[in-house]
């Protein structure tokens, strides 16, 4: 491994500085304060501040910060010879992320500068050993406060106690119970009922809007958030926070009757208005839209949805239909649930027995993996650095025992050191095993290879479907299919399709005949047609028709 490349300050007095707090409960005045002191420690350093960056309540264990983000970006054109921050903390509570930072910063020529922590800016291998400590007294404080909050909060939990979850017809006051609000308590009780009545939830949610009533986050009424309210158990009474469940914890709102009336409409309304086949022919099957969701107009880019009808003798037909034709605001008309779902059942089936795009798959999951985790090793060298400055340090109290110089100054410091050391080694050792039980292709292969099973099972084929499948774009001539880990963008011409479906069936129905007694001549044909073996006659082919 090469030496590390050697830091080359910035010529000159220019400097940034950086400011953060973290949370809406802070004043702004912290923000003006760390301003405040950093203007004074330029001045008595003889810096010239060029810009200044804040973010305003805006945690330091996420580097998703805009200001943060833009300086990192303009560093390198500003070029300033240092950045002055309050504390390490301002730049990041999170590990990793500092170090990518300094990082960016050494790279750019600019050196730190703190206002309120003593580091010593002389002496590189103190600074770099202070710092680390002061970012593992960060990191430490995170840990600690987000345990003392999951406390907090499960204490809150197991007596039912106000969360900060905001709820329709519910006031809350932190460290005491739900209270029925009587302002919008009516509103939950209103939409429950027409909904078990029979009103559509669109019309439900026309009519809260249009009256002014808005959700509890003060937004217009939609079908999801209708759809929300209607499965929420609070209403008969149950607290709910994560695992913890408590019958009674809430302030009832709607009886059980009219609560599992509501399920029991939603179930039946699900996927493409089953309810409303059913009252029309009782004796038909539930139908099962089960592209709803990746099916798109590629006329208009609106949702398609499942829709059912009858001719003129009465037979029932399936569809897919563009929200937008309903609107007549498209032009693209409605489109046989059998064909198209029949065509991507082919296609699923073909990548499922397809290794190569397995392969193909397999490799963007790992490539995707490796950039989001992989620093190229940033992070244990890091580690190194600062176990080698630490190991220095305590061969230089060593050199000085054997010297006869010792006191209890220098007993406490060594005691510190080796604290250190053995954390840096914790450390590195889990950094290297996590690089060892790293996930690999092969791993992503197996999981690939568990989607295998029939594709008639509704499960087997929504998972294959939501793991490869990214949009499903319908025109009038065409289906046009794009995918999650590949730039394969496949357009299937209906007629072609068809042609090919039509003969999948003629020939499952030839060899379907056979099966029960296969002749020398059958297994002839079926080498013949399907390239398969004499050995293989017991097995079916996938109908891809439903």
């Amino acid at each position: 491994m090469g030496a590390a490349k050697r830091f080359t300050q910035n010529p000159g007095s220019n400097a940034i500085c950086y400011y953060r707090y973290s949370s809406g409960a802070q004043r702004d005045v912290s923000i003006d304060q760390q301003r405040e002191a950093a203007q004074e420690y330029a001045k008595a350093h003889g810096y010239h501040i060029i810009k200044e960056y804040e973010d305003h309540a805006i945690s330091g264990t996420s580097d998703e910060r805009p200001q943060f983000q833009q300086m990192l970006y303009e560093v390198e054109k500003l070029r300033p010879a240092y950045l002055i921050l309050w504390k390490t903390d301002r730049l990041s509570r999170d590990r990793i992320d500092a170090v990518l930072a300094k990082k960016r910063l050494r790279e750019c020529g600019v050196k730190i500068s703190y206002v309120a922590e003593a580091i010593p800016e002389d002496d590189e291998a103190t600074q770099i050993l202070m710092e680390s400590i002061y970012e593992a007294m960060a990191a430490s404080f995170i840990v600690s406060h987000r345990k003392n909050v999951m406390r907090g909060l499960t204490y809150n939990a197991e007596n039912a106690l106000y969360n900060g979850n905001k709820m329709l017809g519910y006031t809350g006051q932190p460290d005491q119970k739900y209270e029925i609000d009587d302002d919008t308590a009516p509103i939950v009780r209103r939409i429950f009922q027409e909904y078990t009545e029979g009103v559509p939830m669109q019309k439900i949610c026309d009519g809260l809007n249009g009256t002014g009533q808005q959700t509890v986050r003060g937004n217009s009424f939609t079908v999801n958030s209708l759809r929300n309210i209607l499965m929420n158990r609070a209403y008969i009474g149950e607290y709910r926070y994560g695992e913890i469940v408590i019958p009674g914890g809430m302030p009832r709102l709607v009886d059980d009757e009219v609560f599992l009336a509501a399920q029991a409409k939603l179930e039946a309304n699900k996927r493409g208005g089953k309810g409303a086949v059913k009252k029309i022919h009782p004796e038909a099957p539930i139908e099962d839209y089960w592209l709803t969701g990746k099916i798109y107009c590629g006329l208009c880019g609106g949702t398609l949805h499942g829709i059912s009808g009858t001719n003129k003798k009465g037979k029932l037909y399936y569809y897919y239909a563009c929200i937008n034709h309903t609107k007549h605001t498209c032009s693209l008309k409605n489109q046989r649930k059998e064909l198209i779902e029949a065509i991507v059942l082919y296609v699923l089936y073909d990548l499922l027995h397809d290794s190569a795009y397995r392969i193909i798959v397999s490799n963007a999951c790992y490539e995707y993996h490796m950039r989001q985790n992989d620093d190229n090793g940033a992070y244990e060298e890091s580690l190194k650095a600062r176990l080698k400055e630490v190991e220095g340090k305590l061969a230089n109290i060593i050199k000085a025992i054997e010297k006869g110089i010792f006191g209890d100054t220098m007993a406490q410091q060594m005691q510190d050191l080796e604290g250190q050391k053995s954390i840096l080694n914790d450390a590195l050792l889990a950094e290297r095993n996590r690089k060892k039980f790293a996930l690999k292709r092969s791993d992503i292969l197996r999981f690939l290879d568990s989607f295998a099973g029939d594709l008639d099972n509704p499960e087997t084929r929504r998972r294959l479907l939501d793991s490869l499948i990214d949009k499903i774009y319908v025109y009038p001539d065409r289906l046009v299919m794009t995918f999650h880990s590949s730039d394969d963008r496949r357009e299937l011409p209906f007629e072609e399709m068809e042609q090919l479906l039509a003969n999948s069936r003629t020939i499952e129905s030839m060899l379907g005949e056979y099966r029960e007694a296969p002749t020398e001549a059958t297994a002839k044909m079926r080498e013949s047609l399907l390239g398969e073996s004499a050995k293989s006659d017991k097995e079916e082919s996938p109908d891809f028709f439903p």
